[in-house]
């Protein structure tokens, strides 16, 4: 188990925020499978819960991952 990859992951609220958007609008995308870079998953209880795949996210932006780690320092 410890030689498992981690996998970054990125919040909706930050997601939304560098696409302009509102996160109920990344929330929606996310559970109508329109949003390439994620997930939504329903519980027994009716909650969802959502993940987004930083590598993903970046793909879908057009970034490359060289771009984006130098940009880590600034803000949206």
């Amino acid at each position: 188990m410890e030689n498992l990859l981690k996998v970054e992951t990125l919040k909706v609220t930050d997601v939304a925020k560098i696409l302009h958007k509102n996160a109920e609008w990344v929330r929606a995308g996310l559970r109508q499978g329109s949003l390439p870079f994620g997930n939504a998953v329903q519980s027994a209880s009716g909650r969802w819960n959502y993940i987004i795949i930083e590598s993903k996210f970046l793909d879908y932006l057009g970034v490359k991952f060289c771009m984006w780690a130098f940009m880590q320092g600034t803000t949206y």
